[in-house]
């Protein structure tokens, strides 16, 4: 990412700390002589923040994340020394994704706001990262596997950006991208038939939409791709930073705490990528609303894709639908 706090922090790292007389070693962040960046002694990251019209904000103290406002700082920057009033974030994690994740995200927010924030302003941004990280110490509502597949679409796509802009905006919505008229569900399987359980909403959807199903074959394996190379990969692609935004939020509000293993699991990316099947859900077998008693709610049903026909790739059956033109179908 460019101007990335995260590649600062990490040269950050590499000097010593000044622990004797008080002083972190901070640099300005990439986009602001304004900003500071620093290490803790704990090898925490934080960032001084610079801010007009102070309003004395009450101090946030929460297990992940603290805010201290309105300080008096002594900066040493570049051996030079400075005093001024900052708001302190500090993270207090040494896990290496956490740490990525703030730094960089932090940047983003940083870089959205004015030269020189209120502090009004910045404690509304700041209760968006505590809200993201707050997701993190909840279980995850997705599985690993969902997760990726998901992601794993998003970068086989032609326009990743537009996908990320359709991505569910909470993992349990009925679709897993929709752009306010079209749906793409995404189902993967680690077994070897192509059986997929579906809810009996998402294959009866409105009349005036389209609705496509991805599936895949998922295979955990020791070597592969994991949720953090198709991130990697991703990211590569995007430029707009509120879209590099959303994709590391849903990631993480998705998979919850079990973000230790975004990193260590690994799936065959090969296979997925040769299994990957497109199918209109118009030809798949499914029960009607109406024929279900309204009493019953709820319900769900395995369906074997293995003999239903697939939407062949090229062949322009969609070019009133903007979702799966970026798609690339």
């Amino acid at each position: 990412m460019e101007n990335s706090g995260y590649k600062k922090f990490l040269e950050l790292q590499q000097k010593d700390v000044d622990s004797v007389s008080g002083y972190i070693s901070v640099e300005s962040v990439p986009f602001s002589d304004y900003h500071k960046i620093g290490v803790s002694p704990d090898g925490f990251p934080l960032f001084f923040v610079k801010c007009d019209n102070t309003v004395s904000s009450i101090d946030i103290n929460l297990e992940l994340i603290s805010v201290l406002f309105s300080q008096d700082c002594s900066i040493r920057e570049k051996e030079l020394d400075s005093e001024d009033i900052y708001t302190i974030v500090l993270l207090k994690t040494l896990n290496r994704d956490l740490q990525q994740y703030f730094t960089d995200v932090f940047s983003i927010i940083l870089q959205q706001l004015v030269v020189i924030p209120t502090e009004r302003e910045l404690h509304k941004e700041i209760r968006k990262v505590i809200d993201l990280f707050s997701s993190i110490s909840k279980p995850p509502v997705k599985s690993i596997q969902g997760l990726w597949s998901e992601l794993l679409i998003i970068d086989f796509a032609k326009n990743p950006e537009y996908l990320i802009s359709s991505w569910h905006v909470l993992p349990s919505d009925k679709y897993d991208f929709n752009d306010g008229k079209d749906k793409l569900e995404v189902k993967s399987t680690s077994k070897q038939n192509r059986v997929h359980r579906f809810s009996i909403e998402q294959l009866n959807g409105n009349v005036g939409s389209e609705l496509i199903v991805a599936s895949l074959f998922v295979l955990e394996t020791g070597l592969g791709k994991s949720i953090l190379n198709l991130r990697d990969s991703i990211i590569s692609k995007i430029k707009n930073i509120d879209i590099h935004l959303k994709l590391n939020e849903i990631i993480y509000r998705t998979i919850g705490n079990q973000y230790e293993k975004l990193g260590d699991i690994f799936f065959d990316y090969q296979m997925a990528i040769d299994s990957l099947t497109f199918y209109n859900a118009k030809n798949i077998p499914n029960i009607l609303s109406s024929n279900i008693p309204s009493e019953l709610s709820n319900i769900t049903f395995d369906c074997d894709l293995t003999s239903v026909s697939e939407i062949k790739t090229g062949e322009n059956q969609f070019e009133q639908n903007i979702l799966f033109l970026e798609l690339g179908l």
